[in-house]
């Protein structure tokens, strides 16, 4: 009898990029319905979900509840973020209106595209390998990466990320490989933890 374990395994890997718009569909109607005073461009909403702070913003408020999380859902959801680093590195993605994708030159400001923030810190380490106590209120590990413990600051890039991914994305400027699909994997991961 013939091994078709790879023909079946290759049929059984999902596809990330039709969920993926499906589910920023799903975000899109929340914002819209949830900053229903905002009438104009998606960017109009975009650029108010990233810099509102408050309470109102339900997408920064998982955020934070999720990265500092220690049971499994955050374990998990630290862990996605690393890999979304590690996936928009490998992908090199080049967006029409800012110059690059990826939590070290995060674009915060759409309007500002040259104005470019690392996101990912290299804090001093003790002999014993923990974090050097000037800079650990500075930090947060993910799984082997820091991050900013700006969690506003963070997220206001992330979500520029996110919203740069659906937007080359949708308009068919994305290579279907698999560092593209791993991309989308994770940004598709993220924003279902934030948006349930």
């Amino acid at each position: 009898m013939p091994d078709y374990k790879k023909e079946w395994i290759e049929k059984a890997s999902i596809d990330f990029f039709a969920p993926f718009l499906n589910l920023w569909l799903a975000c899109n109607s929340w914002y819209r319905s949830h900053y229903a005073e905002i009438t104009t461009t998606d960017r109009d909403f975009i650029n108010t979900i990233k810099k509102d702070y408050s309470g109102r913003n339900q997408l920064l408020n998982k955020f934070k509840t999720l990265i500092i999380d220690v049971t499994k859902d955050g374990i998990a959801f630290r862990s996605n973020l690393e890999q979304l680093h590690y996936a928009l590195e490998r992908a090199n993605l080049r967006p029409k209106k800012i110059p690059t994708c990826s939590f070290r030159s995060a674009v915060l400001d759409f309007f500002q595209p040259a104005v470019v923030t690392d996101l990912i810190c290299n804090p001093k380490k003790n002999a014993d390998g923990s974090v050097n106590a000037t800079d650990a209120p500075n930090v947060c590990k993910l799984d082997k990466i820091f991050i900013t413990s700006n969690y506003d600051y963070f997220f206001t890039g992330l979500f520029e990320i996110i919203y740069q991914v659906r937007n080359i994305l949708v308009h068919g400027d994305m290579n279907p490989e698999k560092d593209e699909h791993n991309v989308v994997k994770y940004c598709y991961l993220i924003l279902w933890d934030l948006i349930n």
